[in-house]
Formats: C-alpha cells, sequence, structure tokens
C-alpha cells in the first residue's frame, strides 16, 4: 500500500512538472525554429548574430539602440516589403506565401532573444509635425554625408527606399535619430524641431509601394521586351 502511494504521488509529481515546465519547453522550441528560420533566410546578409556580414550592405539587427526603437509591427511589415531600392545587395520581400505570419513571428523572437532586457516597444501611431523644407535642409547638412545626398544610403541606411518609408513610423524614424545606433557612425541627436523637420522631409517622399504590383509590372515589361525583339528579328 506504502509502495502505492509512493508511485502515485510520484506520477502526480512528474506531471505537475510537465504542466509548470510546459510553456518553458515550447518557448525553447520557438527559439530553436525561429533561430533556423533566421539562419535560412536572413542569416546570409545580416549575419547569423545579427550583427552583419562585411562585405554586406544590410542593417545591423542586433543593435540595442535598433531594438529599443523596432517595434514588432516594424519588423513584420520590413520583411512583408524588403528593401527594392539597393542597387546590390537588395533585400527581397518575403509574401505570405514564402514565409506566414507564425514563422515570421518566430524570427522576430529569436530577433528579441538577443536583447531579452528590452522590451518591444508599443508605438501610439503619433505622427511627427515639421517643415519637410527645412527638413531637407538639414538633412544634407547633418545626415547626407552618410545615408546619401538622396537618401539612396552609404554608410548608412537607404532612408528614401520605398520599403524603409512604407515600413518605418513617425515614432520609429523620430526615435532611430534621437537614440543614435550604439557602436555605430549614428550619433545620437536631442529631440530638436530640425530633427522633426527631417522626419517631415523623408515623409514627404513617401509612395505606395506593393512589391506583389512592382512583380507584375515587371513580368508585363518582360513579355513586352520579349514581343518587341521578336517583331525586330521578323
Amino acid at each position: 500500500m506504502g509502495t502505492r502511494k509512493f508511485v502515485m504521488f510520484g506520477s502526480t509529481g512528474l506531471l505537475l512538472a510537465g504542466i509548470l515546465l510546459a510553456p518553458t519547453w515550447q518557448a525553447q522550441g520557438e527559439l530553436v525554429r525561429g533561430h533556423e528560420l533566421y539562419k535560412t533566410h536572413c542569416a546570409s546578409c545580416h549575419g547569423e548574430d545579427g550583427k552583419g556580414v562585411q562585405g554586406v550592405k544590410a542593417a545591423t539587427l542586433n543593435n540595442e539602440g535598433f531594438l529599443k526603437v523596432a517595434s514588432d509591427d516594424y519588423l513584420l511589415k520590413s520583411i512583408r516589403l524588403g528593401r527594392p531600392s539597393l542597387a546590390t545587395n537588395a533585400m527581397p520581400h518575403f509574401d505570405t506565401q514564402k514565409l506566414p505570419d507564425e514563422k515570421v513571428n518566430l524570427i522576430i523572437k529569436n530577433m528579441r532573444s538577443w536583447h531579452p532586457e528590452i522590451s518591444a516597444p508599443v508605438e501610439t501611431g503619433e505622427k511627427v509635425a515639421g517643415d519637410p523644407v527645412k527638413g531637407e535642409a538639414f538633412y544634407k547638412t547633418a545626415c547626407a554625408a552618410c545615408h546619401g545626398q538622396k537618401g539612396e544610403g552609404g554608410i548608412g541606411a537607404a532612408l528614401l527606399d520605398p520599403g524603409y518609408l512604407n515600413s518605418a513610423s513617425d515614432e520609429f524614424i523620430l526615435q532611430s535619430i534621437i537614440m543614435g545606433r550604439p557602436g555605430t557612425n549614428m550619433p545620437p541627436y536631442p529631440d530638436s524641431p530640425d530633427i522633426r523637420n527631417v522626419v517631415a522631409f523623408l515623409r514627404s517622399k513617401q509612395v505606395p509601394y506593393d512589391p506583389a504590383e512592382k512583380k507584375e509590372e515587371g513580368k508585363a515589361k518582360s513579355k513586352d521586351t520579349g514581343a518587341a525583339d521578336g517583331d525586330k528579328k521578323q
């Protein structure tokens, strides 16, 4: 009888332990899957540890300043839209067929695990008011040396890339400038009318962007070119 009670209590203890540990096991499993997905789709440009790849022009994702201002929504939109304007090493877009939301969320969890002490920011939807004309003038003085005279990128990111502008909120752009990127060439800038004017300038350059439409336009142009070449041969 005593042995039977011991077995019952022991089994109950193991069951309770399993129930208590299940969320931890699930979280660990998600991190493993997220890391594998990240390695497959992101690491070749951003580095397996998110710190970049020498010679490849891609964002350093494992940066405290970046993770403090990048919401999960921004990361999702960036993956969906890509960065099409870069002449080389352009970031492709990943639609829901290539990467369902579930897998994108696992990739984001992997990125968050680099700095678990940093919580994902929650954006309020605040719009930044400013003068885009003054912002352009200040941009050329303070930002163009790294980000390009036309926002095409250089040492820093391509800020007028349609994928970037359609992913980044006003809050993200403002806080990125205010906080800078520790360990990089981008210093922090105190919040000021000049900085808000820069945000307004960048926002004024945003145009609607849909990678699927661009893909269809590319196919149509390719067909037209092929048809024209065929006519010439005749």
